[in-house]
């Protein structure tokens, strides 16, 4: 009885988009898109005008009928790379074959510790409860997600409803009538600058056909395969 229960909360409170359609459409202005490494990132591996790639970590809003799905890949190459710095400019998105431009400034970013805590209950009693569904975790920033069933909401740390969060991923609410919600990650919803990464510091956060600049402090710096990025779409 109690899990078809949760079935129709969820099946009444599931976004409308989460059922839509999956496509490749050139996400607006304004839109977040949170997106995995699957590599490690160091100097010594690294040269100018070598690709790079990111995942989509969940689906991203980009119509009222049409998402992008998770997994769709936001694509760019190496400007350059030294001891002391990295330049990312990441351009266009792809899926199935299809690609879409895109220009892309970095919100925030976080190391894959900081990622992996995320998925880990931060109360004492759903450690107990082996179903994610029904947990409570805190994203990078401080948000903390409250799961029932798959299905719940963010509160910030001032327990203000912030947005939502199902299986297809965590949002923000949208801060105007008739926007769409902006797809978050693990990242809480006003999440900036880096987190995790004590050797790197934002140079440049990027901006149209701009790279993203990171400095570092030390020679032996990288970013471990499972970080994450928090990317807003720009004109």
């Amino acid at each position: 009885m109690r899990c078809l229960i949760a079935l129709l909360v969820f099946s009444v409170v599931a976004p409308l988009y989460a059922r839509a359609t999956k496509d490749l459409a050139p996400p607006p202005p304004g839109a977040t898109l949170p997106v995995v490494i699957n590599q490690t990132l160091k100097p010594h591996n690294l040269q100018p005008g070598q690709p790079i790639s990111a995942q989509l970590i969940q689906i991203v809003p980009v119509g009222s009928n049409v998402y992008l799905p998770r997994g769709a890949k936001l694509n760019g190459h190496i400007v350059n790379v030294s001891d002391s710095s990295i330049s990312i400019l990441f351009d266009h998105l792809s899926w199935k074959g299809r690609t879409v431009p895109v220009h892309v400034r970095l919100l925030a970013a976080a190391a894959m510790m900081n990622v992996s805590d995320t998925k880990v209950p931060t109360a004492a009693t759903d450690r107990g409860t082996s179903n994610p569904g029904d947990w409570t975790t805190r994203q990078v920033g401080g948000d903390q997600v409250y799961l029932s069933g798959w299905s719940g909401k963010v509160y910030d740390r001032y327990s203000q409803p912030v947005g939502y969060a199902d299986y297809t991923g965590v949002y923000a609410n949208p801060s105007e009538p008739g926007e769409l919600p902006r797809a978050m990650g693990p990242f809480s919803t006003t999440a900036t600058g880096l987190h995790g990464f004590r050797e790197l510091s934002i140079a440049s956060s990027g901006d149209a056909e701009k790279p993203i600049i990171l400095a570092a402090r030390t020679p032996k710096w990288q970013i471990a395969n499972g970080s994450a990025l928090l990317l807003e779409v720009v004109h």
